[in-house]
């Protein structure tokens, strides 16, 4: 492995949270349940966790770029939706039906 000098400063230049996926606090039950993405993500299935925005309501799941799935609602933790910063909460399979109802309530 080659080594890092101490005044390389090139691995700054994503900012802090460069493809660093959100680590959740969460049991073992509510990772089990925890509703997946159906979206399709390089023609295939996502099975990403779905989340939703605590601010407007948005719903999907989490990508590192934008455009990756068709069903994404956040890049890294920045809602798509409302540009909300951290506001995502992990939405369990019994809750999905109801907030996408909401959504499309809402027509948002």
């Amino acid at each position: 492995m080659p080594e890092v000098f101490p005044n390389n400063q090139l691995w700054h230049r994503g900012g802090v949270r460069l493809n660093i996926k959100p680590h959740l606090e969460m049991t073992e039950e509510e990772k089990a349940h925890v509703a997946t993405c159906k979206g399709i993500k390089k023609e295939h299935i996502c099975k990403n966790p779905i989340f939703r925005c605590s601010k407007c309501g948005n719903y999907g799941c989490v990508q590192e770029v934008a455009e990756k799935c068709t069903d994404q609602g956040f890049k890294n933790d920045i809602c798509l939706q409302c540009g909300a910063t951290g506001t995502f909460i992990p939405v369990m399979e019994d809750e999905l039906e109801r907030f996408k109802a909401e959504w499309e309530k809402n027509d948002i």
